[in-house]
């Protein structure tokens, strides 16, 4: 049987504007990843970019995708055109859910990426329903993911075989669980989150 070789992607480390809106891992979390990702390079020690420990999130959708050019619109006035029609939805749906958990333990390497897959009461998949009935999709965009996930890291040329970092997930596997009580919109402007700011946070209610 052929080897799952990696397909590296052209991007990282590229200028792409985008506007998105994910969730933080806590500081112990994010610590326990990144010891992870420390491990996956002595496996790996080329063709694998991991995420840096300030850019480890949890991806919900995209206002703006970083990698969608939406038909050559200028990207910030779309960005400016969406937002009052976004954060007014955005926050309804916010106030209107409670604090909750998401647990994490599948680690998923496939030839593109590397995802850390996580369980939660449906509370993700259900606001992000929500606001894709509440609001007009961007004409040239993409549709919201429909699992609760990180990247983790991102394959580069060269080439690889991915047997080896399979094997390191199978025998060094994650177990974590991380509250969620807001969310933070968020300005991207190098992929994947190498130079972001904060734009605003939606707290979640109580």
């Amino acid at each position: 049987m052929e080897r799952l070789k990696s397909n590296p992607v052209d991007w990282v480390g590229e200028e792409h504007l985008g506007f998105v809106i994910n969730a933080a891992f806590s500081k112990e979390n994010t610590n326990i990843i990144t010891t992870w990702l420390e491990g996956l390079h002595e496996v790996a020690a080329e063709g694998v970019y991991t995420m840096k420990p300030e850019g480890l999130h949890i991806t919900v959708l995209d206002w703006v995708a970083p990698l969608f050019d939406y038909e050559g619109v200028d990207k910030r006035r779309l960005y400016d055109e969406l937002r009052p029609s976004y954060d007014a939805a955005f926050r309804r749906i916010t106030d209107n859910i409670e604090p909750f958990d998401v647990h994490f333990t599948e680690l998923r390497v496939t030839p593109g990426s590397i995802i850390l897959v996580g369980q939660d009461r449906g509370q993700f998949q259900s606001l992000r329903q929500e606001l894709m009935n509440s609001v007009d999709l961007p004409k040239g965009g993409k549709q919201p993911p429909t699992i609760v996930h990180s990247s983790l890291a991102r394959f580069v040329a060269p080439e690889i075989d991915l047997a080896p970092l399979e094997e390191y997930a199978r025998n060094n596997p994650l177990d974590l669980t991380q509250r969620i009580d807001e969310f933070h919109l968020v300005e991207t402007r190098r992929e994947p989150m190498q130079d972001f700011s904060i734009i605003d946070t939606y707290r979640l209610a109580g």
